[in-house]
């Protein structure tokens, strides 16, 4: 395979500055939409307002606007919370789901960047599976929170921890919209500091060929044993070890 670009998602000042771009539009864009899903559901008689919202309204004194007030916010607080533990935990799971056997999926996260993550070291994903994994937070965990809202009588709780959410998710689509203004971009390698994108080459044909989870089994086998023989690479499944495949690995 033939290496295109790579992002290093925690030193990269140019894509950082993008998440942050991404992030900002998000959250004005989130609120409009957010607020237009919530009149809507009010005003069709599904959901009724928060309790704490509505108790603001008719409130007898300053003491109880303010338990009403921090009471919402500590809910939306926890909500959103939570929510980017499952972000991570969803993106483990097609991580997981897409990798050869035994391949391991980690969790970390950069308190400088104030950043969680998931990652699958070594591991290469195609494109679409790298696609996938890198935006199904972005609407499995952004529809749970809406519906959860809804389902616990806090409907602008949901919306807005919904919204926060998406704003977490600029580094994703960072990701994906760097894959996309790329055609060649055939595979994805995730790594512990960001991802490496790869295109199809005769330089290593067989590494292309076998695609997902190629650079993973080179590196499982190097590690069980220097002198373990070469497999076999007209047997599909297995992987090569020369040195030009390994070089692209590191």
């Amino acid at each position: 395979m033939i290496k295109r670009s790579d992002i290093h998602t925690f030193e990269d000042e140019s894509f950082l500055k993008r998440t942050a771009r991404l992030s900002a539009v998000a959250f004005v864009a989130g609120l409009g939409a957010g607020a237009a899903v919530v009149f809507a559901l009010i005003g069709s008689g599904a959901v009724s307002l928060d309790p704490e919202i509505a108790a603001l309204f008719t409130a007898e004194n300053a003491g109880a606007v303010f338990q009403n007030y921090v009471a919402w916010f500590a809910m939306a607080a926890i909500a959103t919370a939570a929510s980017l533990i499952v972000h991570e935990l969803v993106h483990g799971v097609y991580f997981k789901l897409f990798a050869p056997r035994g391949a391991r999926v980690t969790f970390g996260a950069n308190w400088k960047r104030g950043m969680l993550y998931a990652c699958a070291d070594g591991i290469v994903y195609t494109r679409c599976q790298y696609l996938v994994i890198a935006l199904a937070p972005t609407f499995a965990v952004t529809a749970l929170l809406v519906l959860a809202g809804v389902a616990f009588g806090r409907p602008v709780v949901g919306v807005f921890a919904a919204v926060l959410h998406l704003t977490g998710c600029a580094g994703d689509w960072a990701y994906a919209e760097e894959i996309h203004r790329d055609p060649a971009i055939a595979f994805c390698m995730d790594t512990d500091w960001g991802v490496c994108f790869y295109a199809e080459g005769e330089s290593d044909g067989e590494m292309s060929r076998l695609g997902t989870g190629a650079f993973w089994d080179i590196r499982r086998s190097r590690r069980m044993s220097q002198n373990a023989p070469v497999p076999n690479r007209d047997t599909p499944g297995t992987s090569p070890t020369g040195p030009s495949a390994e070089g692209d690995a590191e």
